[in-house]
């Protein structure tokens, strides 16, 4: 059966239309580029979040730790990291971790302005070892930084915003 519809145009060049689902890559800055810094998480509400995280993970290596058993200790360490990946990978790569939905910040792409994904909050994570070894001071970057990111942000290209 031959097509009876009148055919497209040609190509004239440029993006082709935007034909809905999620917003389209923006260029290098993405949709939050020209944002001002109060759109973005403050710092305290980033350390809030962060150390919410984090207490949970503690308490559960703590509780193992005192037990005085080898075998039960690596048991609490095991569902240590169990709980770490779930919270710090699935959850934030969802948008919120348990910090982040306590305090309501979320997490995403500065590109894109969607959740990043388990496998991007992963090497997110990772990437905070570089915040850390420069004696911490990546992690004061949100203090002075316009989007206020740290470096694992700035290198995930990754943001930090209010809900």
């Amino acid at each position: 059966m031959a097509y009876q519809g009148t055919p497209p145009p040609p190509y004239q060049g440029g993006p082709p239309p935007y034909q809905g689902g999620p917003p389209p890559y923006q260029g290098p800055q993405g949709p939050y580029s020209g944002v001002p810094a109060s759109q973005y998480s403050d710092w305290i509400h980033r350390v809030g979040s962060y150390l919410i995280d984090w207490v949970p993970y503690a308490v559960i290596v703590f509780i193992g730790a005192i037990t005085g058993s080898n075998a039960i200790y690596y048991l609490f360490l095991l569902i240590a990291l169990g709980f770490w990946f779930y919270n710090r990978c699935i959850l934030a790569g969802q948008g919120q971790s348990l910090g982040k939905k306590v305090i309501g910040t979320r997490l995403l792409s500065e590109e894109t302005g969607q959740p990043i994904g388990t496998l991007n909050a992963f090497l997110r994570d990772l990437c905070h070892f570089i915040d850390a070894v420069i004696c911490y001071v990546g992690f004061l970057f949100p203090l002075w930084d316009a989007k206020r990111q740290t470096l694992a942000d700035k290198i995930m290209k990754t943001v930090v915003i209010p809900v």
